[in-house]
């Protein structure tokens, strides 16, 4: 690497530097200062840059350039949840672009992710998506970084919004009594009842497929989660090891499942040569699997039913945390149903709201176990 000054024209100074490329070609990189001194400095930041790896100045390119591509390169080839990659190419495609898209990669300073933030905060976004249009960015510029276009992330110098953990909505035992009798007749009602009686995502239910049921162990294996994805409905691998996990059955839900296959048996020979063999657990009337919408559409025509406050599926699964321990299953068991990570996250969250049922009830335990 070698470098010539020279006094240009217009009174600066030019400094060339000769960078050799790892293929063995030369490359001539031009600096230039109103003193010589300013155009020395800035050839010196580069070979020192060059000599850390990075690249001699940040990508001119856009911000929006940049994320076009990192969307259907690095994100896409990412081992996250096909729900995370979705999250993040639509918050950086609709709030990032929209703010500093028309930015040069090498000009987005700290201050510029700031007001992404805050162009979320205005628009009155949740502080969990907040935390999660940061997390994109932060992924976004450090493979920039990985790919040669920065030196160094200017998100790393942005402080992660917090987020203010809201207890989650659980039912008590006789709302979910009056739920589930409200439930009855509607074509999903067995979905409520397994996620109540388990403690499963609403996705995970509804990916079940009958090669997942051991009646014969009492257990479930979850693999996967169904959602939608565009106009179709597709099966996404667990996102964590801990969340491809075994569930163990109570007796009531191995009863519920050895009722429910009898009953798509025989709606299948009802079906005929209509029916698709998909092998969900939970289907559609000629074995399609289930949309989504439809199970919150069924929670929330009971909920209604029943007088209750508007629920989603999800409070089905909290709701099933406190009433298992309520009724002496064991945390383990609980903890590795829920498919936490650590007894402790289970510890945490549920335990004060076992004891604050405990003490409304009056100190009694006397429910029947919901799981094994």
């Amino acid at each position: 690497m070698s470098a010539r000054r020279t006094k240009r024209t217009d009174g600066r100074y030019s400094v060339t530097v000769r960078l050799k490329r790892p293929d063995g070609t030369i490359r001539r990189t031009y600096f230039y200062g109103r003193t010589q001194a300013e155009a020395n400095a800035k050839a010196v930041a580069a070979r020192e840059r060059v000599g850390r790896g990075e690249p001699v100045r940040d990508a001119t390119r856009t911000v929006s350039d940049w994320l076009a591509e990192w969307r259907t390169t690095f994100l896409r080839a990412s081992d996250r949840a096909e729900s995370t990659k979705q999250l993040y190419a639509g918050l950086t495609e609709r709030h990032v672009e929209s703010v500093i898209g028309h930015l040069a990669l090498g000009q987005v300073k700290p201050s510029d992710i700031t007001r992404v933030l805050l162009h979320l905060e205005k628009r009155g976004r949740a502080a969990s998506t907040r935390r999660n249009a940061y997390a994109a960015l932060r992924s976004a510029f450090d493979d920039a970084v990985i790919d040669g276009l920065l030196a160094a992330s200017p998100v790393l110098r942005v402080k992660r919004p917090r987020v203010t953990h809201i207890e989650a909505t659980t039912l008590e035992p006789e709302q979910v009594a009056q739920l589930l009798r409200r439930a009855r007749g509607l074509r999903y009602e067995r979905v409520l009842r397994l996620i109540v009686g388990t403690g499963l995502r609403r996705g995970e239910a509804l990916a079940l497929r009958w090669a997942d049921v051991s009646i014969a162990r009492c257990e479930l294996s979850i693999k996967g989660s169904l959602t939608r994805r565009g106009d179709g409905l597709v099966v996404s691998d667990a996102k964590t090891l801990r969340s491809r996990r075994v569930v163990s059955l109570s007796p009531a839900m191995v009863r519920l499942i050895t009722e429910h296959r009898a009953e798509q048996v025989a709606e299948r020979l009802r079906a005929g040569n209509l029916w698709e063999d998909s092998g969900f657990v939970f289907a559609t009337e000629f074995g399609a699997p289930v949309d989504p919408r439809n199970l919150l559409r069924t929670t929330t025509i009971a909920a209604k039913r029943a007088g209750l406050p508007q629920i989603g599926v999800h409070t089905l699964r909290p709701t099933y945390a406190t009433t298992a321990l309520l009724n002496n299953v064991p945390m383990h068991v609980v903890s590795r149903n829920l498919g936490h990570s650590s007894i402790m996250i289970t510890a945490d969250i549920y335990a004060d709201r076992r004891r604050d049922q405990i003490s409304r009830a009056g100190g009694l335990e006397r429910s029947r176990p919901v799981t094994r």
